[in-house]
């Protein structure tokens, strides 16, 4: 009978022990959360309601804006693009032990459209250097919507040169992405366009949804030279 209740004692122990290890387990984090005031990243994208422009308006309001990590000046830290629908996007400068400043003025890529959407980074020039495309859409009476390609001058500084480079798309462009599809050693660009005319508007009959918008739809672009 001692034995069994020896047994039976050990087994309640290993079991208590079992639950104690699992609901410490369950109570480790894998992420930390650190403050903006410790940080320097205070970045927020504000949406204020206009009588003109809202959700009743522009069914995309709140489809949010996007963020771009990349080392832009190749000292070993990544850097943070933030894009703004209503105010100034922000590029903040990784300076290490989790604190970052921000360069957004003097890097000069605050960008000048009214609604950025998507960013992504990438050598598109193949120098060494990261740059910084950015998606711009939004239904803003006056705004071209043209995307901005930011080129890495290589001093924390950029020009904009998305005309020169061909790819300031007038299209809603919701996001980007840079890849060498056909291996060339160059990056092609692939762009994630909105439809200019919304879907409830299609008439079936007329099977009107394969006809291709001069502006609108997705693109994929060839680098060439």
């Amino acid at each position: 009978m001692s034995s069994c209740i020896s047994f039976f004692c050990a087994l309640l122990l290993i079991f208590s022990l079992s639950c104690s290890d699992s609901e410490q387990s369950n109570n480790i984090s894998l992420f930390k959360e650190m403050p903006s005031d410790s940080t320097g990243v205070n970045f927020i994208n504000t949406l204020e309601f206009d009588q003109e422009f809202n959700i009743y308006t522009y069914r995309n309001y709140y489809n949010g804006g996007g963020v771009g990590i990349g080392d832009i000046n190749n000292d070993g830290l990544v850097d943070i693009y933030f894009t703004s629908n209503l105010g100034l996007n922000k590029l903040y400068l990784n300076k290490g032990n989790f604190h970052f400043d921000d360069i957004t003025e003097k890097a000069g890529v605050a960008g000048t459209k009214a609604w950025s959407t998507g960013v992504c980074m990438a050598d598109v020039n193949g120098d060494g250097w990261l740059d910084i495309y950015v998606c711009n859409s939004g239904d803003i009476k006056g705004d071209n919507k043209e995307n901005e390609l930011f080129i890495n001058n290589g001093d924390l500084t950029f020009t904009e040169r998305a005309k020169e480079y061909k790819v300031a798309d007038r299209g809603f462009t919701t996001h980007a992405a840079f890849f060498d599809y056909d291996r060339d050693n160059d990056l092609d660009l692939y762009i994630l366009n909105n439809s200019y005319q919304a879907i409830g508007s299609f008439n079936l009959n007329k099977n009107e949804r394969p006809k291709r918008d001069s502006l609108g739809g997705d693109k994929f672009l060839r680098n060439d030279n």
